[in-house]
């Protein structure tokens, strides 16, 4: 008899934990530690299919960012690279480009031409305490894949009311190099001790408001600064001109 209590007791109070824990709520906010550097490693993997023509880019890339002020709201933050590699191969074709052999070949030379400039430059930029990202100042000259958008998504917008586990939220952004707008559902799928594991499914729509793509993938947030520390995301886009698949890993 005392075993049947001893189970019962110890399965009420299982379920009284579980039914806590999925009540509580996170309130997500930015809180950078001011001229800390956080060292970043992404890599990058972009499928391009052109009617007959298939283009495979394989990016590299590793960099540090300093959070350097507070102002109002806001978190001043500066990006620096510390370094950029890039293979492009297709039909008959390889080419490679390292930022710290710029001259190894023709193709490095005038890839350096504009790669260069993030490399020897500042990247300056403002996030918020929600995690959206404004005053983006990059070298005049820089293209895809490396323009606006990708700064603007640097940070994971963050929800505005506290979040329980299992809850969402959205986001919108829009690329003005690519016309792309991307609306991006958020969900908490779990708290451990890496961070706050957020679940990423998102829709991409073209200039006629009809849909192009779809994003696949999670983010998790730092406890102590809730800013993004880990990221796996892969994107798929098909338009008529071209069909892309990319997959990004980040941490």
């Amino acid at each position: 008899m005392k075993t049947l209590k001893t189970i019962a007791l110890t399965a009420v109070f299982a379920f009284v934990v579980l039914s806590v824990s999925a009540q509580k709520k996170y309130t997500l906010r930015v809180n950078p530690e001011e001229g800390k550097t956080i060292a970043q490693n992404v890599i990058m993997a972009m499928d391009i299919e052109t009617g007959e023509q298939k283009i495979v880019t394989d990016l590299t890339m590793g960099f540090d960012i300093t959070n350097t002020a507070k102002k109002d709201n806001s978190f001043l933050f500066e990006l620096k690279y510390t370094g950029i590699n890039m293979k492009m191969s297709g039909e008959a074709m390889e080419m490679t480009y390292d930022s710290k052999n710029p001259e190894a070949n023709e193709f490095s030379k005038q890839m350096h031409a504009t790669v260069g400039k993030l490399v020897d430059s500042k990247i300056s930029f403002s996030i918020d305490q929600l995690g959206k990202s404004s005053d983006i100042k990059l070298p005049e000259g820089v293209n895809l894949p490396f323009d606006r958008s990708m700064f603007e998504n640097i940070s994971t917008v963050l929800p505005e009311h506290a979040i329980g586990i299992g809850e969402s939220w959205s986001s919108k952004s829009e690329s003005e190099e690519s016309g792309l707008l991307v609306e991006n559902k958020m969900t908490l799928a779990e708290v451990n001790e890496q961070g706050y594991k957020v679940n990423v499914e998102g829709k991409m729509f073209g200039s006629d408001a009809n849909q192009v793509g779809s994003i696949q993938g999670f983010y998790v947030l730092d406890k102590k600064t809730c800013l993004t520390k880990i990221t796996e995301m892969t994107s798929d886009v098909d338009m008529p001109e071209a069909k892309i698949k990319t997959v990004i890993k980040c941490q």
